[in-house]
């Protein structure tokens, strides 16, 4: 060449050092564009060049359009999970000595924190005589638990869905009162001989080897020997269901009356 800066420049290693460079694959798109637009007449190198290198520059996929609401909506998600969590039930006072059982193991009634422990949904709780065990979820519902009982701890329902619990009574007696994040719940409580179905109520559940006898104080249950025998209880009576079929609806007695009527007098005040 002319100039003296590239005297050394050999043109003949042109063609070896183009075979040197590395391949880069053609763009189909680019192609069809470069050959519509030349056999139509309207060939226009630069613009394709620049269309092409745009087109090249967006990206694939708009990421960034999704993340924003797909964030949120996990967000929600979260927080209404949170939300709807339910109160704890915690053991707030044991009356009377011994050990309770949960699940089979051995726990001293005035340990309340080991007792709040074991209190789990689905486990089972067996009372010593003469121990009355009262159990919070707060204003949810309040249980106590008498002496000699045994029964499974049912869920607490939570404050928009899966308001629908269950839990079992085995032997003893339990009483149940609900609180103002109550309503638009359901517990069922099954026996040997049947199912109450609370929605909202201050009564007592007691079960051993006669039979099955709901008495109720306010509010009204549903009580049963199967789903297709549930009838409402009005306060003031009392549902029995013996094991050997007999049925009826009496008024509560008055030891039992007297005996959920102390039960609220003395820890009714810990719910609202």
């Amino acid at each position: 060449m002319a100039d003296g800066s590239n005297k050394h420049f050999d043109e003949n290693e042109v063609p070896r050092r183009v075979q040197e460079l590395p391949s880069v694959a053609a763009d189909e798109d680019f192609r069809k564009r470069l050959r519509s637009s030349f056999v139509g007449g309207h060939f226009d190198a630069g613009r394709a060049a620049t269309s092409n290198a745009n087109r090249r520059a967006e990206p694939r996929f708009a990421w960034g359009r999704w993340l924003v609401p797909v964030t949120a909506a996990a967000v929600l998600a979260v927080a209404i999970i949170t939300l709807n969590r339910p109160p704890e039930l915690r053991v707030t006072q044991v009356t009377g000595g011994g050990e309770v059982r949960l699940d089979g193991r051995a726990v001293a009634s005035d340990d309340m924190e080991s007792l709040t422990a074991g209190i789990q949904a689905g486990a089972e709780i067996e009372t010593p005589p003469e121990t009355l065990i009262d159990l919070l979820a707060e204003d949810v519902v309040l249980f106590e638990v008498t002496g000699g009982s045994r029964m499974s701890i049912p869920k607490i329902p939570g404050r928009w869905f899966e308001r629908e619990v269950a839990c079992s009574l085995l032997v003893g007696e339990v009483r149940i009162k609900t609180g103002e994040r109550f309503p638009g719940s359901q517990l069922k409580v099954f026996t040997p001989e049947g199912i109450v179905e609370i929605a909202g109520t201050l009564l007592s559940i007691q079960r051993d080897a006669n039979g099955t006898c709901v008495c109720v104080l306010e509010g009204v249950a549903r009580v049963g020997v199967d789903q297709g025998d549930m009838q409402p209880v009005e306060p003031g009576y009392r549902k029995v269901m013996m094991r050997d079929g007999t049925v009826e609806i009496i008024p509560v007695k008055p030891m039992h009356r007297d005996g959920v009527l102390d039960f609220d007098k003395r820890v009714g005040q810990q719910i609202r």
